[in-house]
């Protein structure tokens, strides 16, 4: 499931996602999940959203 995060324009993983993604100011009302791959591909291709790089692996606290 994705996470995406339409202040930052960013996209993360749902089950990684944590404090180095950078999406906690993000408003509720601008935050959506969804699981439709294609969706998140239109998002990145004619809108401008990218990836986020921190929550493609589970995220170590040490």
């Amino acid at each position: 499931m994705y996470f995406v995060d339409h202040k930052n324009k960013k996209i993360h993983q749902q089950q990684f996602a944590g404090d180095k993604c950078g999406f906690l100011d993000t408003p509720v009302s601008e935050r959506e999940f969804t699981k439709s791959k294609s969706y998140v591909e239109t998002l990145e291709m004619s809108e401008g959203f990218r990836i986020c790089s921190y929550c493609q692996t589970p995220q170590l606290v040490m």
